[in-house]
């Protein structure tokens, strides 16, 4: 898959293509329909697939005092399509002056002009340019009448509700993993490089490998059952995400996530981690006292290992 900074860094106009326009926040099961409409779409016409977003995400620029933060790291959303069979991801430059542009002149100069697109494909809510006045029903009669095929992709209900990035959102910060899971059609995960931390906890016999991702949202902070993924090998293992409270004291203190894998002895300084939560443990909390903390991780790795063994069949 090709990735592109924007349509002018495309080496020439494509000479048809079959694309899809949105945000694609998290890739969820929503996402994937449309995907799998493209790729198929573009296999019946022989032509490429192309997947064109924009970042950083348009609420961000319109209405910064709106805290919308992605599910995952950009870098995610790339490796999605491309396992996806997307020929083509072009990731527009989101401003202020962008959004001024009407919805015709979009249309026509960054998708028409530049990619020639056989097939357009959307979801039910799309909408676009200046004060969105780019809806459906102006997208139908801009498509009927250059004869693009145009396809609206209905929305995807789960348990009755619309899947949708705000709904998982709001799963993980209920510390609800399993229905995420459900919702996103994946696990969910954090992944970045392991830096060395303050190694207590190897001084009490549970070493951690502490890694600092790259993400601008974050779950609900606590103690998680994870499966934490080294080079291509999934290893059982038990991941605090938080500041850590019984020993950081100061107002801000940086967000951790700390993964002790079990059975599990080598160093991991400066390779990178995949951790997949599984199950959500309990809250972080503040100990009193080092004894105190020991006590409360021998339970949670109890906990922890009870969980592994009930559900085998779905690691």
């Amino acid at each position: 898959m090709q990735v592109y900074q924007g349509v002018k860094e495309l080496p020439a106009s494509l000479e048809a293509s079959v694309v899809t326009i949105g945000n694609f926040d998290g890739v969820h099961l929503g996402h994937q329909q449309l995907v799998e409409t493209v790729t198929r779409e573009a296999q019946h016409f022989g032509v490429p697939s192309v997947v064109y977003t924009f970042h950083p995400h348009p609420v961000r620029v319109l209405h910064p005092e709106r805290s919308t933060q992605r599910l995952f790291d950009l870098r995610d959303q790339q490796e999605q399509f491309r396992s996806r069979g997307i020929d083509s991801m072009i990731i527009e430059n989101f401003t202020l002056e962008f959004s001024k542009i009407s919805p015709q002149d979009f249309l026509q100069k960054y998708i028409v002009d530049k990619l020639h697109p056989k097939t357009l494909v959307v979801g039910h809510d799309f909408s676009f340019g200046a004060n969105r006045a780019g809806n459906i029903p102006f997208l139908e009669q801009f498509c009927s009448e250059r004869g693009i095929r145009l396809i609206i992709i209905p929305p995807f209900q789960l348990g009755g509700k619309v899947v949708s990035s705000t709904r998982i959102r709001e799963a993980l910060l209920a510390g609800e993993v399993e229905q995420a899971r459900e919702l996103l059609g994946r696990r969910y995960y954090l992944r970045g490089p392991v830096e060395k931390g303050f190694q207590r906890g190897r001084t009490i016999g549970v070493p951690t490998a502490n890694i600092h991702p790259d993400v601008e949202f974050v779950p609900r902070k606590g103690v998680y059952v994870t499966l934490t993924k080294v080079g291509s090998d999934l290893h059982p293992s038990i991941t605090n995400i938080g500041v850590n409270p019984t020993f950081h004291t100061e107002q801000k203190p940086p967000l951790k996530v700390e993964s002790h894998i079990f059975d599990f002895d080598a160093h991991l300084y400066g390779v990178e981690l995949e951790v997949y939560l599984l199950h959500f443990l309990r809250d972080e909390k503040k100990f009193n006292g080092l004894e105190e903390l020991k006590n409360q991780i021998q339970e949670d790795l109890k906990e922890a290992r009870r969980y592994m063994d009930e559900h085998k069949k779905d690691l």
